[in-house]
């Protein structure tokens, strides 16, 4: 296993089925960062599904690990650190590997030290959900994905939904050829 840490990570490694196991400290913002699991899940047409944890059990054992840190020393709004297994067929690499764990921290503050807002929080948690759930920045002006650090989205939209099914590909025929590039 490898170990990377970053925000931008390529569009692989991805997970390889779901539901994914989450766990979710007792707080006041784990509610407001599984309010944007379950948009990522209802906007994503039965791919992206998620069970919640918050025992100390869970912390050692889900996919997906929800941290809130005062502040990131790096400044940033959320970082990822990424565990993944590669797959033995093919070369070692970052592109041919599939997610083992992915820990999300969240700074609860700016760069300026002011405290980020809900909605704030929310449209942070939903872009970070999505780089943990292997999708990489987008072009264009609209979308959870877009990645502009502006934070101020408030649903995935049909373009992150899009770039969701380009990653995973489970859909029937007929919504695949909807999609098609």
């Amino acid at each position: 296993m490898c170990t990377i840490c970053s925000a931008n990570a390529y569009s692989l490694p991805r997970w390889t089925g779901f539901p994914l196991t989450v766990y979710l400290p007792d707080n006041p913002e784990a509610l407001i960062v599984k309010s944007a699991f379950e948009n990522w899940k209802g906007n994503s047409k039965g791919i992206a599904r998620f069970i919640y944890r918050k025992s100390n059990v869970a912390r050692t054992t889900s996919n997906i690990n929800i941290i809130f840190f005062d502040k990131l020393p790096s400044g940033k709004a959320y970082e990822l650190s990424e565990t993944f297994a590669t797959r033995a067929m093919y070369t070692v690499g970052k592109t041919n590997a599939y997610y083992y764990h992915v820990d999300i921290k969240i700074s609860l503050k700016d760069k300026e030290d002011k405290n980020y807002s809900r909605q704030e929080l929310f449209a942070i948690s939903l872009q970070a959900i999505g780089r943990a759930l292997g999708i990489p920045c987008q072009g264009g002006d609209v979308g959870v994905m877009v990645c502009d650090e502006k934070y101020n989205v408030d649903n995935v939209t049909k373009e992150d939904y899009q770039a969701l099914f380009r990653v995973y590909k489970r859909v029937n025929k007929d919504e695949m050829e909807k999609y098609k590039n």
